[in-house]
Formats: C-alpha cells, sequence, structure tokens
C-alpha cells in the first residue's frame, strides 16, 4: 500500500475516534446546561409570587441573570482549557502518522500556531460566516444569560405563579440542551481539522494539498457531499470542515508522488451504507457511492 493510502487509512479511522470525543464532550455540556436550570429552579421554588414578590423579580431576574452568565462563563473556560489540550495532541498525532509514513523528517507547529488557527480562524458554517471557534465558546454563557432573563421578566409582566414560571424555565431545557451539544460537537470537530491543517502547512514541502473527506452515510450533508473528495492547495483561503453545525467531515493530506512508495496501490474508507458498514475504496467519493446504494 503507499504512503498516501497509509496516511488517509489512519487518519480517516482516527476520525471516529474524534467524533466519539466529541459526544462525550456533547454529554458535558448537557450535563451543565441540567445543572444550570435545576439551580435556577431551586432558588425560585423559594420565592411565592406574590403581589409583593413579583414586583421583587425583576431584581431576583437581575441575581439569575449574574449567576447564569458566570456559570456559562466557568463553563466556557473550561471548554477551551480541553479544546486547547485535545488541538496539541492532534497536532502530534498527525505529525506521528506523517513520520511514520514518509521518509523526511516532519515538523510539528508551535502551541501557539495551533491555538490561534483553533480559536481565532474564520469557520466556514454555512449559512452564517463570520464564527470564531474562541467567539463562538465566549458568547454561549450571555446567550443562555438572556434567555433566562427574559422568561423570568415575561412571567412578571404576565402575572404567572411560581409554577408557571417554572414550567417556561424547564421548556427552555431541551433547546438549550441541543445548542450546547452543537457548540461542543462542531468545536471538537473544528479544532481537530485546525490541528490538522496548521501539521499539513508545517509539512507543505512534501505535500501537494489537502482532500476533503465526507463521511459516506445517509446523514451526510449536501455540501458536504459535493465537496468529497475535491483536493484544495490554499490552507488558509480554501474551504475546511466543519462546513456547518455538526458536522463530521475532516480532511487529509495529498502526498507529493515523489515522496510516496507504491502510489499505485489503492486504499481503503469506512463507508456505511444499505448493505451495513463495510471498506470502500479510497478513491471512492460521496457522489460514486451514492450510486451504488440502494
Amino acid at each position: 500500500m503507499s504512503s498516501q493510502d497509509d496516511i488517509f487509512d489512519a487518519l480517516t479511522r482516527h476520525q471516529i475516534f474524534v467524533l466519539r470525543y466529541a459526544r462525550g464532550r456533547e454529554a458535558e455540556a448537557e450535563r451543565f446546561i441540567a445543572g444550570t436550570l435545576n439551580e435556577i429552579i431551586y432558588r425560585l421554588e423559594e420565592t411565592k409570587l406574590t403581589d409583593f414578590a413579583r414586583s421583587r423579580l425583576q431584581a431576583q431576574a437581575r441575581d439569575l441573570y449574574e449567576y447564569v452568565k458566570q456559570s456559562g462563563f466557568g463553563y466556557a473556560e473550561s471548554l477551551k482549557r480541553d479544546m486547547v489540550q485535545f488541538a496539541n495532541y492532534e497536532a502530534n498525532f498527525n505529525q506521528r502518522v506523517l513520520a511514520q509514513n514518509l521518509s523526511v523528517e516532519i515538523g510539528l507547529p508551535s502551541p501557539v500556531q495551533i491555538q490561534q488557527a483553533a480559536f481565532l480562524d474564520i469557520m466556514g458554517l454555512e449559512p452564517s460566516q463570520g464564527y470564531t471557534l474562541g467567539g463562538m465558546i465566549d458568547e454561549f454563557g450571555q446567550r443562555n444569560a438572556n434567555m433566562i432573563l427574559a422568561t423570568i421578566r415575561q412571567a412578571a409582566v404576565l402575572g404567572d405563579t411560581t409554577d408557571q414560571l417554572i414550567r417556561n424555565i424547564r421548556d427552555l431545557e431541551p433547546m438549550q440542551k441541543r445548542k450546547a451539544a452543537t457548540l461542543a460537537r462542531t468545536a471538537v470537530n473544528h479544532v481537530a481539522v485546525q490541528a490538522r491543517k496548521e501539521t499539513l502547512k508545517e509539512n507543505d514541502d512534501v505535500l501537494l494539498g489537502y482532500e476533503w473527506v465526507a463521511t459516506l452515510d445517509s446523514r451526510t450533508s449536501l455540501i458536504c457531499m459535493s465537496r468529497d473528495g475535491v483536493i484544495y492547495k490554499d490552507y488558509d483561503k480554501d474551504p475546511k470542515p466543519p462546513a456547518h453545525f455538526n458536522c463530521r467531515s475532516t480532511i487529509t493530506p495529498v502526498v507529493d508522488p515523489q515522496y510516496d512508495l507504491g502510489a499505485d496501490i489503492v486504499g481503503k474508507r469506512p463507508a456505511k451504507g444499505s448493505k451495513g458498514t463495510g471498506q470502500v475504496s479510497a478513491d471512492l467519493n460521496y457522489n460514486d457511492w451514492l450510486k451504488n446504494q440502494s
């Protein structure tokens, strides 16, 4: 098997573990949301909304707003620390994979380069672009706090009872959990791709660019279908996953043939189709794979 295919196989297999790690971060985010809302409800249960108490609810709302904002800030800082460690691990993993399969010295980007790419590079999210991961994480607590504040103030204006207000707070939980899980999942894939991109840039003298690799199953988005198998050469300007929230696509390096051994041998990639999970040719893109499905 060629060096190109060995690298492709190793990195596409590794993407499975990246997605498993993302699921762990999703569960952590959902636990944070549940804990925060439970604390708010506990505090509200101590307040029976008489006319007098209702007039004080506006002041209490500000205290709860600050609590949610500070809790979100703490969660955001924790997520950032996790992502820094994850980014450094990913860069080292990619460097090892390249070093094991190419007979040249493989460089490793500095931790500062990796962190700047992970948190400050603009994400190519469709349809809304212009996000950075750092900005999304920083806004997380603020957005949750604003939602809680609006719900409590609305209850005060409408004259809701404590039980009604608590039900309204509970109704926020599924949506807030989905948003938190989406942020965590998207963050993990973005950081993994940025760490790989920086490692590839560091070794662009032996590479010809990178290939977009979409997950081959029925849940693949249209944009990832269209980009699967496309080779890009500009590490900074060309598109990279995540293409959208919850994106599972990744990138793999395209090795310069002069550094590739056995370049005429084709490797395999995982796929899940109508006949179950299996291995397909690494040269098979999403469009060709789809034609073979029932």
